[in-house]
């Protein structure tokens, strides 16, 4: 951290975010080298899966410029991102968001000559499969939004220019605790048993929550959908009147909305099983409360986040969020998100930077062979833990949907709310 600026605030663990919402809001300068004056660094703006002082402080020290960072709630960078495209270089977004900015061109192109590490990029988003015979899944599969022209008009399979870089991933499912289910959880289906009535929560964003719901559906043969991740209104219609009816019965007991208050529902006894984020189920297992985190049998729910560049960034600017983008790929911050719970796109080098034993848990699925700490030196893992879900290869053999804004989202947002005033 340069000493002549320092930062207003740290994001802790529990702050932390991922795929479809954000727990955090802030705005920082972070990393100046002495040389560098405030009117030097490129902007970036992001959730705060990626915008920590940390990150962006070591760029900053490896690469010889500052990095504006703004860390937003998912709305607040959707909306930044496509309507504002002169107020940063890089977005670190997601692909989910890729419907309406790629054919709005805010993005520039991304040449994959100019990428360093592009040969390491997975075949996660490159092929839609990690290994062969993996289910690429339905919805916002970040496969289709991936290959542009010269232009930045979308391609039908690879080309030399892409949308934007893949970045932080993973797949997300139940949490819950085995002391108040009593039994393994294995399906989405587990979401509507009278078992739990009045201890489910689910994640208060209509855009993940109803592809969440609509996999227990599916599971208890209770509605067939076409796309999970693009309803149409009758199937939206068929989904939200049935939750309608089950809030009703007092089946749910809390909509979260944050990291923290996912974790705080958990630790306290009020739920016993609810949609969570991977490092959220690792986060109460640190308080001392038991928390597994389902793998169930009809597939997990994908969001993959990505850098792309502002189609108004040229010249130095330009060059410099090649390098930021590149500095991404090379392995450092991978590590360090790795440690949250978080994939990234080039495993190798995130492997070059991980101790072996932290890539044995994290990547692997193996036990802990040690105690292993967060990013921030905060004991998080004890010895002997297995992460549940097994190995990055076989957590992504089999996604059921990706996250994904649809056509109907308007229609959607509106039912939700109902649902959630009824």
């Amino acid at each position: 951290m340069a000493k002549n600026k320092k930062t207003s605030s740290k994001v802790s663990r529990r702050q932390f975010v991922g795929g479809a919402a954000g727990a955090v809001a802030a705005s920082s300068v972070v990393g100046f080298p002495a040389i560098v004056s405030a009117a030097d660094p490129i902007r970036a703006i992001g959730l705060g899966v990626s915008i920590i002082n940390e990150i962006q402080s070591r760029a900053a020290k490896d690469i010889g410029f500052g990095i504006r960072g703004q860390a937003l709630g998912y709305g607040a960078l959707f909306g930044k991102t496509l309507n504002q495209n002169d107020q940063y270089e890089v977005s670190e977004c997601y692909f989910d968001m890729f419907d309406a900015m790629v054919p709005s061109k805010v993005f520039q192109p991304i040449d994959t000559k100019r990428i360093r590490d592009w040969d390491k990029v997975s075949n996660l988003v490159k092929t839609g499969m990690l290994t062969p015979g993996s289910q690429i899944g339905q919805g916002d599969a970040p496969v289709t939004k991936l290959w542009v022209d010269k232009d930045g008009n979308p391609t039908d399979g690879p080309s030399r220019y892409i949308s934007a870089v893949p970045a932080a991933h993973n797949a997300d499912s139940l949490g819950y605790n085995p002391d108040d289910t009593g039994r393994a959880i294995d399906s989405w289906g587990e979401l509507y048993s009278p078992d739990f009535k009045g201890k489910v929560a689910l994640i208060n964003v209509p855009q993940v929550g109803v592809m969440d719901a609509a996999m227990g559906m599916e599971a208890l043969g209770l509605a067939k959908f076409g796309d999970k991740g693009d309803m149409t209104r009758a199937e939206i219609d068929t989904l939200i009147e049935f939750l309608i009816v089950k809030k009703k019965e007092g089946h749910f007991r809390a909509f979260w909305e944050t990291f923290g208050q996912s974790v705080n529902l958990m630790v306290s006894g009020e739920v016993a099983l609810q949609s969570m984020w991977s490092p959220a189920v690792t986060a109460v297992n640190a308080e001392g409360v038991k928390c597994v985190y389902a793998s169930p049998k009809e597939g997990m729910r994908g969001w993959h986040g990505a850098l792309a560049i502002s189609a108004k960034a040229s010249g130095k600017k330009l060059d410099q969020a090649y390098e930021y983008i590149n500095w991404w790929l090379d392995g450092w911050a991978g590590a360090f998100v790795a440690r949250q719970g978080y994939y990234f796109s080039t495993p190798a080098n995130t492997q070059k930077h991980l101790p072996k034993a932290d890539w044995d848990f994290w990547y692997e699925g193996k036990p802990a062979s040690m105690e292993l700490n967060d990013p921030f030196g905060t004991p998080l893992i004890a010895k002997g833990a297995v992460r549940d879900g097994g190995s990055y290869e076989q957590r992504f053999k089999k996604i059921a949907v990706w996250n994904s804004i649809m056509k109907e989202n308007d229609y959607l947002v509106k039912r939700w709310t109902e649902f959630l005033g009824a």
